[in-house]
């Protein structure tokens, strides 16, 4: 009784007898559950104070000896927590039984226990292991030991509702969840959707993809590095030998298999019973076994294993690479998009390893978005090969360096790379790495031999004064091997620096080229311009190879500017009077800023600020759905190809220069009703191949798929889809040409149509006749054919086009429009639009001799503009324009 009475603190007294000196406590005057003072009970161990009744569960008295409060008796967290997962209620504890009072009758029913209360749980990764080790932890240990992270998910998280459980990836078409078919097939599945899967962790974070290092205690008890799925490698763990995981035997097996294979050193009877069984990585021959330039006839034993099938002209492009390589001829590979030059590159490395020729190792370099790209391909391709993507931020890379590149312990560690030993042995036969880090990273990569390089979307090289062009060339290569589908972009340089990194003993005085070259219309030159490519570059088009490829058609559509898209062209052109006016047409800065403007105005004055705070607005923040599609010519003509479109069971994607207008497309998309995907230069490589997968996936619901025209024209297999509407052009055509060959290639069952949206009278309209200009080069130098000087653009160009349509929208307001220039898109004129009967780009042999050209058809029943006089404009800037006719080509005279 004393003692359970000397631990209570009594409500502040009212007095305190003089001479008597009251006991310094240092306890908490108030509960610390409720902050309430009153009648308190002690902890013997800290400061803290309680009311019995508000602890968990409350207490019927006051105990008797020794008590310590629930922090004190918390039980330690076995490791730092990284990040919360989930929470939920707990079980509440068991009901504390209440003693009968003393004066109690024996026969009196026992007085009801003390209940408990439901408390939460946290569901926490531990830092440094693997999600296999996720646990719950209580709300007050989380408090304790990480009083910061609770207190910031606290400010984030709905504390009073558990956040809801992730059952995986929707329904299919019978409304029955994929997740409920999974976890009735597989208990396995479901005994971990159950304890991991439902509260936010992907199956993948739980699957060894491979393992990358080992290590052994004092015991003897050997560790292994594993590098888990779709993690980085900042995110490896170690786990013991007995650790329970799938596969986790496999996988020691490989580790061990690939050590032997690399070094041949003695191990442990464990470890050679391992290797013994099973099938596995098989090495490279100790000396040739064929040679290479003698052709395959049919594809190679090794690749029919994959499972994989060559087409016949992949099996010539094979050829003609090893042809190229026993030769010493460094090559670039520019077949068309969708042609399969990843396949043909991994097939080709793969033929030198399988052969004997060489062990590697290659590096790919490629854009970051394309990675995954590769990693699946070499997969399929090329199984024997221990491929190392080397991507990341410091601390990924730094693991990658010293686990990945050799099997010896690194000359430093930490995340400045370092030379590798000379004597080092290489551990892996490929390393994929993204342009950026074989410069930012340079004293690592190239200290090592490469067997062969490997760039894809080689036309980062076409300017010698790059970073990745300089720090490439102190590489020590062997051979190289460049990638491109569009070989020449803009003019003969480019072309010339391409030459200077394959060959810079015979491809070095750019001026003496160029002059060589200077008329690259002329015959003669063509023919030996053609034969100084010859032995260094292959490529073959769509229309060459696939004879029975389904066609596509591609249409420039012309569409009418909005009321409030006109109003926003005229105070550009008027707010930029004095730089358009100035004589020469001002400088060329101000007048491509001005043509930014102009064209963002094509697209939606949402574009702007102004027009953009101006705009209705739901609750949620996206546009008003009709007010937005209002605004803009080219969405009220979406709309209604897209609902006719959805009714034929077509599905599209549709391409933009800016991700700005993506936004307004998602709200617009969003009010439409439909659903899609994104991708942009914002969105990474694998949430970027997550979006493809969902959107190529058997019965997906995905009708459109949005995606910015150079982020979405790099590696990506869109064949599902057989519609594509490129929404403003790419002042670059070959970007565009990139974009639709998402839809059009391999795969493909479909015939494609290609939209391109133009607005009429507009600076659009005169961009994508100069685009046109652009192309003719490339058919020059890389397809015979016939053309003129292709050129860049100057500022009498810019000037040109900035004038465009200007007299017309300039004309006095009290002017009666004429109905016979503006187009009308009825459903009569959607439904010819959208006819796949019409005549398909690839008809012609003439037509198959320009991809580009040949394939810009205007839609035939658009209405034709007829010859007249208007009333000049005052300016000297805009002079009288005239247009016979609305189709383009020869014949159109503007």
């Amino acid at each position: 009784e004393e003692d359970s009475e000397d631990r209570v603190i009594s409500e502040v007294s009212v007095g305190v007898p003089t001479g008597v000196e009251e006991e310094e406590d240092d306890h908490m005057e108030f509960c610390r559950v409720c902050k309430d003072g009153g009648e308190l009970l002690c902890c013997d161990t800290c400061t803290s104070s309680y009311h019995i009744h508000c602890l968990n569960p409350p207490l019927p008295e006051i105990p008797n000896g020794e008590w310590l409060c629930p922090r004190c008796m918390c039980p330690t967290i076995k490791g730092r927590v990284q990040k919360i997962l989930h929470w939920r209620w707990g079980e509440p504890p068991p009901p504390i039984p209440v003693p009968p009072p003393p004066d109690a009758p024996p026969d009196a029913p026992p007085p009801p226990p003390m209940k408990g209360r439901a408390e939460r749980e946290f569901f926490v990764k531990l830092a440094n292991q693997s999600y296999w080790h996720c646990t719950w932890i209580t709300e007050l240990q989380l408090e304790i030991f990480h009083s910061v992270m609770y207190r910031n998910y606290q400010r984030k998280t709905d504390m009073d509702e558990p956040p809801s459980l992730d059952y995986g990836s929707g329904e299919d078409e019978n409304g029955v969840g994929k997740s409920e078919k999974r976890r009735a097939k597989d208990p396995q599945y479901a005994l971990l959707e159950d304890k991991y899967y439902k509260y936010g962790i992907k199956p993948e974070w739980m699957i060894i993809q491979r393992i990358i290092n080992h290590s052994v205690d004092k015991k003897g008890m050997y560790h292994y590095l594993v590098k888990w799925k779709d993690l980085t490698y900042d995110q490896c763990t170690w786990e013991g030998d007995n650790m329970d995981i799938p596969d986790f035997e496999i996988h020691k097996a490989g580790y061990w298999r690939h050590r032997d294979t690399i070094l041949k050193d003695d191990m442990d009877k464990p470890r050679k019973m391992m290797i013994k069984d099973g099938e596995g990585e098989e090495g490279s021959p100790a000396s040739p076994l064929t040679d290479p330039t003698i052709k395959y006839d049919e594809q190679p034993d090794f690749v029919t294993a994959t499972g994989g099938t060559l087409h016949l002209y992949q099996l010539e492009g094979l050829n003609w690479l090893r042809f190229s390589w026993a030769q010493g001829t460094d090559t670039i590979l520019a077949d068309e998009m969708g042609l399969g030059k990843t396949i043909q590159t991994i097939v080709f490395l793969y033929s030198l390893f399988k052969e004997g020729h060489t062990k590697g190792p290659f590096l790919v370099s490629a854009p970051l978005s394309t990675i995954i790209n590769w990693e699946r391909e070499f997969e399929m391709w090329a199984p024997d090969f221990y491929v190392v993507t080397y991507t990341g931020d410091k601390d990924s890379r730094a693991i990658i360096r010293e686990n990945e590149f050799t099997f010896d312990d690194p000359i430093k560690t930490g995340k400045k790379a370092f030379r590798l030993r000379r004597e080092a042995t290489i551990k892996f036969h490929v390393l994929l790495t993204s342009y950026e880090l074989v410069t930012i990273d340079q004293t690592a990569l190239k200290s090592i031999d490469w067997a062969c390089l490997v760039v894809d979307e080689a036309h980062r090289l076409k300017n010698n004064q790059s970073k990745f062009f300089r720090r490439l060339n102190d590489y020590k290569i062997d051979y190289k091997l460049l990638l491109t589908g569009t070989p020449l972009q803009n003019n003969l340089e480019e072309l010339f620096h391409l030459l200077n990194f394959l060959t810079p003993n015979r491809f070095n005085n750019l001026e003496g080229f160029l002059e060589e070259f200077a008329d690259i219309s002329k015959e003669d030159q063509i023919k030996k311009l053609h034969d100084l490519l010859g032995p260094h570059m292959l490529r073959r088009l769509k229309a060459d190879v696939f004879k029975n490829m389904p066609a596509k058609t591609e249409l420039i559509v012309r569409v009418e500017l909005s009321p409030m898209q006109k109003k926003y062209y005229k105070l550009i052109l008027t707010k930029n009077f004095e730089a358009l006016n100035s004589k020469g047409g001002g400088n060329q800065v101000s007048l491509l800023n001005i043509m930014m403007d102009l064209k963002k105005c094509c697209n939606h004055p949402y574009l702007f600020p102004v027009a953009s705070m101006e705009a209705q607005k739901s609750p949620s923040g996206a546009y008003e759905g009709s007010a937005l599609t209002k605004a803009s010519g080219k969405l009220m003509l979406l709309q209604k190809m897209l609902r006719k479109l959805k009714e034929q069971g077509h599905r599209v994607l549709v391409f933009s220069q800016m991700t700005k207008m993506l936004d307004l497309l998602e709200d617009f998309l969003d009010h439409e009703g439909y659903k899609y995907e994104r991708i942009d230069g914002g969105i990474t490589g694998a949430l970027r191949q997550e979006a493809i997968d969902r959107f190529n996936a058997p019965g997906a619901c995905q009708f459109c798929f949005l995606l910015s025209t150079r982020a979405g024209g790099l590696g990506i297999n869109l064949a599902t889809a057989d519609t594509v509407i490129i929404f403003d052009s790419d002042w670059n055509p070959h970007n565009d040409i990139q974009a639709f060959s998402r839809a059009h290639r391999i795969g493909q069952a479909n015939k494609v149509m290609i939209y391109r949206f133009v607005t009429r009278a507009s600076v659009e309209e005169r961009i994508t006749q100069v685009a046109k200009r652009k192309m003719m080069l490339t058919h020059l130098v890389v397809r015979p054919g016939l053309g003129s000087k292709a050129g860049s653009m100057t500022k009498q160009e810019l000037d040109d086009i900035l004038k465009f349509g200007t007299e017309e929208l300039f004309k006095d307001e009290g002017e009666v429009e004429d109905e016979g220039n503006v187009i009308h898109y009825d459903s009569t004129a959607i439904e010819r639009l959208l006819d796949r009967s019409q005549d398909d780009t690839d008809d012609s042999d003439v037509q198959n001799m320009n991809e580009y050209l040949s394939s810009f058809k205007v839609a035939q029943y658009m209405v034709r503009e007829e010859d007249k006089v208007r009333s000049s404009v005052q300016w000297s800037l805009f002079p009288p324009l005239k247009c016979k006719s609305l189709y383009y080509g020869s014949d159109t005279s503007c």
